[in-house]
């Protein structure tokens, strides 16, 4: 299993070290793959289960960089409760799982879903093909993206037999646990306030090579999609580079008029759009 792990994960396009690989300095996101050892899951000892440690390393000078952020954040939660809002510090501890049990679900949906894509019953049909079978290699190949290939890649592996039940099948129940927490919370709170992102925006294509460091961005948002409740971003405040620093409102199912109303009154008490007027370059 971690061999097989280890080149899935590769030909994903994830950059992936085993122990003892990489020793140098990280400067940009990878994975540490860590083969645990072994543990006897049943009374016969004929029955046995492989732990493997993934390790997510991220550059230190990155999230150094967040000094800005926080502090914008801090700053519109002290200006909602100037205009009279009950805060209070929450945390969802079962949030740490959310991001692979978001990718898990969404790459198992991708895969199963895009299958009827196959040049024949929908979707774009290639030219060069002299057989069914590169009608088929052909018409996916030409038609899907990087990302979109390696979604589904992912999601074929975890839906896979031998894998269903360890990826798949554990991630809806992560889901449900990850709904629980914040139905628990809406019981309390009509609002949770998060930044939007770990890091300040980035330009557009900028990180488009690395789809972990494009995957860990999402850390802030994805705890809201798997437990489908509606959530808004806005713009408070632009870093020093004029790159802009988003915060995130998150509501309770069906009650998405406490967030648009508590999103229009900071737009209106901070006045981004008059302070932070975009510009266009010349061809945009």
């Amino acid at each position: 299993m971690f061999q097989d792990l280890y080149r899935f994960l590769r030909t994903g396009g994830l950059k992936v070290y085993s122990l003892g690989q990489q020793d140098k300095i990280c400067t940009e996101p990878y994975v540490l793959i860590y083969e645990a050892g072994t543990e006897d899951t049943s009374s016969s000892k004929n029955l046995k289960k492989e732990s493997i440690e993934l390790w997510v390393f991220y550059p230190f000078n990155e999230y150094s960089k967040v000094e800005t952020y926080i502090k914008q954040v801090e700053n519109t939660i002290k200006k909602y409760k100037e205009l009279g809002a009950e805060i209070e510090e929450f945390s969802l501890d079962i949030a740490d799982y959310a991001l692979a049990t978001y990718y898990i679900i969404a790459c198992a949906e991708a895969s199963s879903n895009l299958g009827r894509f196959d040049g024949i019953r929908y979707g774009y049909r290639t030219k060069n093909y002299s057989n069914l079978k590169e009608l088929y290699r052909n018409s996916r190949s030409e038609a899907f993206g990087s990302e979109v290939k390696r979604r589904i890649i992912l999601g074929t592996y975890v839906l896979s037999s031998g894998y269903y039940d360890a990826y798949y099948k554990k991630a809806q129940q992560v889901r449900t646990l990850v709904q629980k927490e914040f139905d628990e919370a809406f019981k309390k709170y009509d609002v949770l306030l998060t930044p939007t992102s770990p890091t300040v925006a980035f330009k557009i294509g900028e990180r488009s090579n690395n789809p972990l460091e494009m995957y860990l961005a999402d850390i802030c948002t994805v705890p809201v999609n798997i437990a489908g409740l509606p959530a808004i971003s806005i713009p408070i405040a632009v870093d020093s580079n004029g790159m802009p620093i988003g915060m995130q409102l998150i509501g309770n199912r069906f009650e998405e008029e406490k967030i648009l109303n508590a999103a229009y009154t900071l737009e209106q008490e901070i006045k981004f759009r008059e302070k932070h007027k975009p510009t266009l370059q010349e061809g945009e």
